[in-house]
């Protein structure tokens, strides 16, 4: 599954990351299989090739990481959760294996709260219609769930165990800081509508003064016009979402693939030479015989001969091999490395035009002029794919149905496309006005092919690059451009909201 908005974006200059979920959504089947395959089309003056860029300087720019899918449930039901895990907590404070299931369980409802959140806020903006009701449905259930937060704060009293007062703290300030994070990106929505909705947004802000005062009267740093203070809270929400999310990712073990059958076709190819040098050896002692000057010279040579031929055949087979192994094979665990809940087997490989089939062919080219396209110029092609296998019965026992798959973070690195780029900027001339600049930018298009038992799509993104990095990505079949940004805007981070005739400013966290 690829969401199909936000599918790629940008995580630094140098680096991007495609998302790819693969859902356990066959409750009968045990094993459900994947595939993925990743197509980068490289403009040839950027010299990045089969020659210049190995697959150890891929998997060195590349990084993939596994997590389960956040559980997803209403803000209700979540609520009705918190509750259930906070009084068996104040039951089982002497039950020490207890209390690290109750905690693993809080941690996820944290995570599902903050996707609560998010869902919510996305969907408003993309929705055609604004519905009060339900917003005003949502700063309700905010409410009712900052009792909640105001509890877990008070258990840190009935405890002495420094890692359960940590997750009481914690989840307290994060909570916050994340309700205020989404009020805030509604509010920004709403304010485009603000003659409308004023009532609505006052009654947003109320509810982030709220959450501003439960962290003042804990002496959780709120953010101000102080720079220390805001880099604190940058720091802490970074260190909290850490801490909470890591309940999600699972234990990656992985491996090189067809290592014992290299070694084994290494020793063929070794086998080979000894042969070819018998051989000769035995051929000149029985024409020369022995110690005598032709014997040692076509020893000599045979032995030569005999690295070179062993060299040979092993690119033979390296060679062959490629074409049947993968590069790696990844299993992935539970934290506790109990049970296995996927298969993987990933490799890269340069390839040529012809091996493209017409769908990725057909992606490639949509959503860009021909006379543009350096399709037609000429560009490297390499491709990275992925097997996996889900061990769906393995997943659902070991959750009790409540996960519904497995999600795949993978980001790359572009550092190295960059070495061989112009200057950034480049001069422009008008009549009667003085010089300009322009970007001097690279196109790097990008098809991704999602293959699973039902459906097979294909999906198409461009990165627009500088001698700087990342300067945009784009999305043809959707008209979409995904720009550079900090999480946390630093200088216009104010929104001017009006309430009972004053202006008040709160910096927005973005």
């Amino acid at each position: 599954m690829i969401r199909e908005k936000d599918f790629i974006k940008i995580t630094s200059p140098n680096q991007f990351e495609i998302r790819a979920g693969y859902l356990a959504n066959d409750k009968k089947e045990k094993k459900i299989e994947y595939n993925i395959n990743i197509y980068m089309f490289i403009p040839k003056n950027l010299g990045i090739n089969n020659s210049t860029y190995t697959q150890d300087d891929f998997y060195s720019d590349h990084i993939s990481y596994i997590r389960l899918i956040t559980p997803r449930y209403d803000l209700g039901l979540i609520s009705k959760k918190v509750e259930g895990i906070l009084s068996s907590i104040k039951k089982n404070l002497e039950n020490e294996e207890e209390l690290d299931e109750l905690s693993h369980e809080l941690k996820m409802l944290v995570c599902s709260y903050i996707t609560y959140l998010r869902r919510f806020v996305e969907h408003v903006k993309e929705s055609s219609e604004i519905k009060p009701k339900r917003i005003r449905v949502l700063l309700e259930r905010i409410k009712r769930f900052d009792e909640l937060k105001k509890e877990i704060l008070s258990l840190k009293s009935h405890t002495s165990d420094d890692e359960l007062i940590f997750l009481f703290e914690s989840a307290g300030e994060y909570l916050s800081l994340t309700t205020q994070h989404y009020l805030f990106k509604l509010n920004i929505y709403l304010s485009n509508f603000e003659d409308e909705y004023i009532e609505l947004i006052n009654d947003i802000v109320y509810q982030i003064n709220q959450e501003l005062k439960f962290c003042k009267k804990n002496g959780f740093p709120i953010i101000s016009n102080d720079e220390y203070e805001n880099e604190k809270v940058i720091f802490r929400y970074s260190v909290f979402k850490k801490y909470f999310y890591s309940v999600l990712y699972l234990f990656q073990k992985r491996k090189e693939d067809g290592k014992s059958i290299k070694e084994f076709y290494y020793a063929i190819a070794a086998g080979i030479s000894m042969v070819f040098t018998t051989i000769v050896v035995f051929v000149t002692q029985k024409e020369y015989g022995n110690f005598t000057l032709s014997f040692f010279a076509a020893l000599v040579i045979s032995y030569m001969f005999k690295d070179r031929l062993k060299e040979a055949y092993r690119h033979y087979f390296d060679k062959k091999l490629q074409l049947k192994t993968f590069d790696y094979k990844e299993k992935i665990y539970d934290n506790q490395k109990k049970s296995i809940f996927a298969f993987i087997k990933e490799r890269m490989r340069f390839i040529k035009k012809s091996d493209l089939n017409k769908d990725v062919v057909k992606t490639r080219l949509s959503g860009t002029p021909n006379r543009l396209s350096t399709w037609y110029l000429g560009e490297e092609i390499f491709k990275y794919e992925k097997h996996i296998t889900l061990y769906n019965k393995n997943l659902q026992e070991y959750y009790n149905n409540t996960i519904n798959g497995i999600h795949n973070i993978m980001r790359f690195d572009i550092s190295k496309f960059l070495k061989k780029m112009d200057t950034p900027k480049v001069p422009l001339y008008r009549v009667n006005h003085n010089k300009l600049f322009g970007d001097k930018v690279y196109h790097v298009n990008i098809v991704i092919e999602f293959i699973s038992k039902e459906e097979k799509k294909l999906h198409k993104a461009r990165l627009i690059l500088t001698k700087k990095g990342i300067k945009r990505i784009e999305i043809p079949e959707l008209g979409i451009k995904i720009f550079r940004q900090n999480r946390f805007k630093e200088d216009k981070n104010w929104f001017e909201v009006k309430k009972s005739g004053l202006v008040k400013k709160w910096e927005i966290k973005c």
